[in-house]
This record gives C-alpha cells, sequence and structure tokens, in this order.
C-alpha cells in the first residue's frame, strides 16, 4: 500500500509541476526603493493558453512607543497594506520563445494608518483604484520568471483624520506612470 501511495504522490507531484499554471512573485517599484512598503507578494494562476489571474498583498508595519523618566511618552505609527486583484493576457512576440508581453489591469483597496509623534491625532487614508498595466518576462532557467511592468494608476482617495470638526477628504487622480516594477518569480 505505502508504494502505491508513493508512486501516486509521485505521478501527482510530476503531473502538476509539468503544468507550471501557478506563480509566485516577489516584485518590488523601482520608483519607491527606499521605501519597504515598495515591495508585494504576488500570486498568479494561469486560467487558459494566454490570460493569467493575479492577486497580489503588501503590508508594511512600523510602530514606536517612548517613555521617558520624566513621564513624556510618545507614540507614532504607520500600518500600510495593499490587496490587490486582475488579471493579464500574454501576448507572443515572433520569434521570441523565452519572452512574452502582457497588458491587463488590476483593482486594488490600500489603506494607511498614520500617527505622528508628539500628536495626539491620527490620519487614516483609503484607496481604491484601478492600475492598467504592460510588462515583459523573460523564462532565463525552468521555473523561474523575472519580469518588468509599468502600471500606470486612476485612484480615488479617502482621508479621514480625529482632530475636531469635520475632517473628511476625498480626491480623484491620474498617472500614467505610476510604477516600474521589477519582479523575480517561481513556477509550479
Amino acid at each position: 500500500m505505502k508504494k502505491i501511495l508513493t508512486l501516486v504522490f509521485i505521478f501527482i507531484g510530476l503531473f502538476v509541476s509539468g503544468q507550471n499554471k501557478n506563480q509566485v512573485d516577489l516584485i518590488l517599484d523601482l520608483t519607491q526603493l527606499k521605501e519597504q512598503s515598495s515591495y508585494q507578494l504576488m500570486y498568479k494562476r494561469l486560467m487558459d493558453n494566454s490570460v493569467v489571474l493575479r492577486g497580489g498583498l503588501s503590508l508594511f508595519i512600523d510602530t514606536d512607543k517612548e517613555t521617558r523618566s520624566d513621564t513624556l511618552f510618545s507614540e507614532s505609527g504607520l500600518v500600510v497594506y495593499n490587496l490587490s486583484l486582475g488579471f493579464h493576457k500574454e501576448l507572443k512576440l515572433e520569434g521570441f520563445d523565452l519572452i512574452k508581453l502582457y497588458a491587463g489591469m488590476d483593482g486594488y483597496w490600500n489603506s494607511t494608518l498614520n500617527q505622528k509623534p508628539h500628536e495626539t491625532y491620527y490620519g487614516y487614508y483609503w484607496n481604491i483604484g484601478l492600475k492598467p498595466l504592460v510588462g515583459l518576462y523573460y523564462d532565463p532557467i525552468k521555473n523561474i520568471r523575472l519580469s518588468v511592468e509599468s502600471r500606470s494608476n486612476f485612484n480615488l482617495n479617502f482621508q479621514q483624520y480625529s482632530a475636531p470638526g469635520e475632517n473628511i477628504d476625498r480626491r480623484v487622480s491620474f498617472r500614467p506612470i505610476d510604477q516600474i516594477a521589477i519582479g523575480i518569480g517561481y513556477l509550479f
């Protein structure tokens, strides 16, 4: 029985790994290299021969609490997260088997909670939007994929402050080139 189960797991492992329909990427925004929040973890799933579903997560937490001996204290912090879901379509380039062009769209939800030191109020920002994108990827070796993509940004921004009075703000913005991102991915 152990031999049969072992053979079944080996067969399933070979069958699944031969498809390479799943991909996990680590993506870095080159326009924001100094910010740790510019890293994104993305999962991609090939649905048919050319359409890929994408889901991404970026999370950054930085908090600080200072208590001094003279009973003064300060708290500050920043919590940022970004969730994205979208798709892209792969386009073949004639004569280039290892390089592919793709174009697509991501929808996203982004939230930031910010409290500055020595201030009692906080700012809460949230964004929803669409990011049209175009990119290239290259498969240098089996199961490894390198990519570069350019993302635009159509953004609806909402802000709320905890200071006295009505402190709500809304903005709409469009940036034709919002991000230049590079990625390294693993196919499985």
